[in-house]
């Protein structure tokens, strides 16, 4: 089940992470909703299955507000500014390759950096190297 407070913090780090590259360099880019996914694994706990999943969660719904505004600014300033896709456009031969590549890179590194975000509670609590530990937390048990 989703838990929707990492998604919204990850989601409000995005923002202000890909507000802060667009204002440096005038495109939109991945980073934000990297950053933002692995905040909210990090949030959700020490699990990377949920990490991953809440990271893909914060991705989906960071995309759904960034998508909208790149394509219409990229109308307006008649210019793609969604970086690195200006660039790997022209190595499709098809929509549906360009529409596969796009959706792979936008939710990929957002399961990534999600379970690395739970991954990184999990060594920060020190049961990276303690299975019985990481056993105990998935548990719910504390000691």
């Amino acid at each position: 089940m989703t838990e929707w407070r990492p998604v919204v913090v990850g989601v409000c780090l995005a923002a202000c992470t890909e507000t802060l590259v667009f204002g440096m360099t005038g495109q939109f880019t991945l980073v934000g909703g990297v950053t933002g996914s692995a905040l909210a694994g990090y949030t959700v706990g020490t699990d990377p299955a949920d990490g991953g999943w809440h990271g893909l969660m914060a991705g989906v719904v960071w995309g759904c507000v960034l998508m909208p505004v790149a394509i219409l600014l990229t109308f307006l300033n008649r210019t793609p500014i969604l970086f690195p896709f200006q660039y790997l456009v022209p190595m499709f031969e098809s929509p549906g390759e360009l529409t596969t590549a796009i959706m792979l890179a936008l939710s990929l590194p957002n399961v990534a950096s999600g379970a690395l975000g739970s991954l990184g509670r999990r060594d920060a609590q020190g049961t990276w190297f303690d299975p019985s530990m990481a056993e105990r937390d998935a548990d719910g048990v504390s000691e």
